[in-house]
């Protein structure tokens, strides 16, 4: 592991020259912002949205326990209990669901290539320690795949992942993917800040499992067209939003879509999420 890089993960460092910017005309002002945070431009559904695009629900969690703070309505919506996870990974593997990695979202998006019925892409933010204790050993259960987006700065922080365990996690086949390195809303920073952000939180990861790291979600969803446009240049394939959705076109593969499971969704909730069948 490399000691000096995960240094970088300490602040934006004062003085310190921004990364080089692409010569992209997406990069060179910040557009104005819909009223619920979108970039006004990738607010606006073309005509022929459907037809161009992929199908696909890409699911959104964060804890997977058992809200520790009965009064925090907020943590309650964000996590999952272990016993509900249970049953919805069931719900999935008996509906016979097929759990596919970004890289194939990428791929049908690409070429416009349909993916399989029942297809569902399961992503978690934050990098918190119950994907590894809770989640991951669930996951393995059925052989399904997800996507970990681990914000760098917090790692080995109570209550979120340690370092050894990201790297075991990704041996184990999961996909670990960039949530920057402070949690930071890059729609709301200058731009050399959220590029700081992005970079940094890749060259660490990269630094650690020894490949690319290709695959980002914006903390908060917040983003704008050059933030989106940014993370391409950086070499990013994706980068997920918390738009709802699951329509995915062409043009949308650094603002994707994806479906928030909470925690006050029933079963039925979570089936109807998916587009599957009622539960038995």
């Amino acid at each position: 592991m490399a000691l000096g890089v995960l240094a970088l993960a300490s602040a934006f460092p004062s003085g310190a020259s921004a990364p080089t910017q692409a010569g992209s005309p997406l990069l060179s002002s910040a557009p104005a912002l819909a009223d619920d945070g979108i970039p006004a431009e990738l607010a606006i559904q073309p005509a022929d949205w459907y037809s161009n695009s992929t199908y696909v629900p890409v699911l959104m969690y964060h804890y997977i326990r058992v809200n520790p703070d009965p009064r925090d309505r907020t943590g309650f919506s964000l996590s999952v209990t272990p016993a509900v996870f249970h049953a919805q990974m069931d719900y999935l593997a008996r509906n016979h669901f097929r759990v596919l990695g970004l890289q194939h979202v990428v791929w049908a998006m690409r070429t416009q290539h349909p993916l399989p019925p029942r297809s569902v892409v399961l992503t978690f933010d934050d990098g918190y320690a119950d994907f590894y204790t809770a989640a991951a050993p669930e996951l393995r259960r059925y052989g399904f795949t997800a996507t970990a987006y681990v914000v760098t700065g917090f790692v080995g922080a109570p209550g979120y992942l340690t370092w050894p365990q990201v790297a075991e996690l990704d041996r184990q086949g999961f996909t670990i993917g960039a949530h920057t390195v402070h949690h930071a809303a890059l729609g709301r920073l200058p731009l050399a800040q959220a590029s700081w952000e992005m970079t940094q939180c890749k060259a660490t990861l990269e630094a650690v499992l020894g490949h690319p790291v290709t695959h980002l979600a914006y903390p908060f969803g917040s983003f704008t067209t050059a933030v989106a446009a940014r993370a391409r240049d950086l070499g990013f394939e994706s980068a997920t939003s918390t738009r709802p959705g699951a329509w995915h076109p062409g043009w949308e593969l650094w603002s994707l879509h994806r479906m928030r499971v909470s925690g006050y969704a029933s079963l039925w909730d979570f089936a109807r999420l998916v587009g599957g069948p009622s539960p038995s």
